[in-house]
């Protein structure tokens, strides 16, 4: 066997590994009864280690090695040695038994977490909290870094970015977005969110999101949505992307805008070519690059007056009461700028500053300038510094996010880089698609997946993240797309 052919098959069962890894995690978060988390627990930390001795195997590393002395490969097992190499020496450098502690950990933690929220009790989810972040800690020094413990770990979600390119991005959007929020609040004429109140059963919520979904292009034969405590999208393998969303009878928007969001990374996945699963390349170039999706569909196209010029018949005949409001006064009650305690739930101008809290508080935690038992109040804090509200339950405080019980942190960033890629993404589409407005007024939503298929879906995980903007839009990343794309949407709402 030579050495391209060994390495893809080496490569091809790593893969069909985290296929089932994926899916167990999946159906732990939707299906799986209480009971079993003990058991999942155990079947979990024992793929896990399966999977990481397949990344740090010798033979692996032989294969690597092999591969690396190749000349003229494909651009696709370039991309794939250069994303397996990474993967294979970070994971080498943390000892297989701690690995598996962390997993089962890591499934716990996850269980833990829910009942926590559910009963809004930081205590007892405090242990295990603990854990995660005494693992993320470990595994930064395994991993290694030059400037801060966090850049090993923000390393892993978005390749080459670190903490200090991540400061020179914040201060700016801080320095922009703080004031236009206050100047929003102080002269601005907000909207009437009148007719969004009132009960709305889930089950007509379903219909509408599973709706909206198959307009979009979702390909329903290869995917599935249900319902879980986070929403999250799953690719499990080829031909079979799941999402979920979550319900809420008394806050419609919510769980609409939850499954565009996760409608979203689901056809970013459902659009990379079958080839680049076994190399594992099916994900995204990046979190950022794959939250500039999600982003789009929910915020760019969801939130947008062509989407609801087309969209607002088929809210109507599922909830007869909007048939009487006007589609602008629709639109602008769905554009409401109101600092909320739930980051999921968070405007578009507002969304940002969650992300720049969770960011000060990971890198605090991580540098041991902050107590995981004093995480509550210092979370508190900062929201009333960065918001001008305090959470009154840690349910909504410091317990609503699902990612640092299984050990996600560096993740948050990625949602912020996410809404500046989008941004910049969107302005070059509308230069290409010029008739886009009225294409989505008419419901014509296949141009705009065909050029996102054609310019970054198709790519999965075989481009870097700045490599992919450049190529798309001919520059790199610049958050002023996206201040420029919020003072104009917003001042316009706002009647500035």
């Amino acid at each position: 066997m030579d050495a391209q052919a060994n390495y893809q098959r080496l490569v091809s069962n790593i893969v069909a590994l985290e296929s089932a890894e994926a899916l167990l995690s999946y159906d732990q978060q939707t299906a799986m009864p209480k009971k079993g988390i003990e058991a999942r627990s155990e079947v979990a930390g024992k793929l896990a280690t399966l999977v990481f001795d397949a990344l740090t195997s010798n033979e692996l590393a032989d294969a690597i090695k092999a591969l690396e002395s190749e000349d003229r490969l494909q651009p696709e097992v370039l991309a794939s040695l250069r994303s397996v190499s990474k993967v294979h020496r970070r994971m080498r450098s943390i000892p297989a038994d701690v690995y598996e502690a962390f997993a089962t950990d890591r499934a716990r933690g996850q269980a833990a977490w829910e009942e926590a929220r559910e009963r809004n009790d930081f205590d007892t989810f405090l242990p295990y909290l603990e854990r995660m972040v005494g693992y993320a800690k470990q595994f930064a020094e395994c991993y290694g870094y030059t400037g801060s413990p966090y850049d090993a770990l923000l390393d892993i979600y978005e390749s080459g970015m670190t903490s200090q390119q991540l400061d020179g991005i914040i201060q700016p959007l801080r320095e922009q977005l703080v004031p236009f929020l206050q100047e929003l609040r102080d002269n601005g004429q907000a909207p009437d969110k009148a007719c969004l109140e009132g009960a709305f059963p889930v089950a007509a919520q379903r219909k509408l999101s599973l709706q909206a979904l198959s307009q979009l292009g979702y390909d329903f034969e290869s995917g599935r949505l249900d319902e879980a405590v986070h929403p999250f999208t799953s690719g499990i393998g080829a031909g079979d992307v799941r999402l979920t969303t979550r319900f809420r009878e008394t806050d419609l928007m919510s769980g609409l805008f939850g499954t565009l969001h996760e409608g979203g990374h689901a056809l970013y996945e459902q659009g990379v070519p079958t080839t680049l699963h076994p190399l594992r390349l099916a994900g995204g170039s990046s979190f950022g690059i794959h939250e500039s999706q999600s982003r789009m569909y929910e915020n760019l196209i969801g939130r947008s007056l062509p989407f609801w010029r087309h969209f607002h018949p088929e809210l109507s005949k599922a909830f007869p009461q909007f048939a009487s409001v006007e589609t602008e006064t629709l639109y602008r009650a769905i554009n409401t700028v109101t600092p909320s305690f739930i980051r999921v739930e968070a405007d578009e101008v507002t969304y940002n500053l969650h992300i720049m809290l969770r960011y000060e508080l990971e890198t605090e935690l991580m540098t041991d300038r902050l107590a995981v038992e004093d995480l509550p109040e210092r979370w508190n804090q900062a929201m009333e510094d960065y918001l001008g509200i305090r959470p009154s339950s840690d349910r909504d405080g410091v317990l609503q996010d699902v990612h640092w019980s299984v050990g996600y942190f560096g993740y948050f960033p990625t949602y912020m880089l996410g809404n500046l890629y989008c941004a910049q993404l969107f302005a070059t589409l509308r230069k290409d698609l010029p008739k886009l407005d009225e294409q989505i007024t008419s419901g014509q939503f296949a141009p705009l997946l065909e050029w996102l298929r054609k310019h970054v879906h198709r790519h999965g995980a075989a481009v870097e993240p700045v490599e992919l903007i450049e190529r798309v839009t001919g520059e790199a990343p610049n958050s002023q797309f996206f201040v420029d794309y919020v003072r104009s949407k917003y001042a316009d709402i706002y009647r500035l």
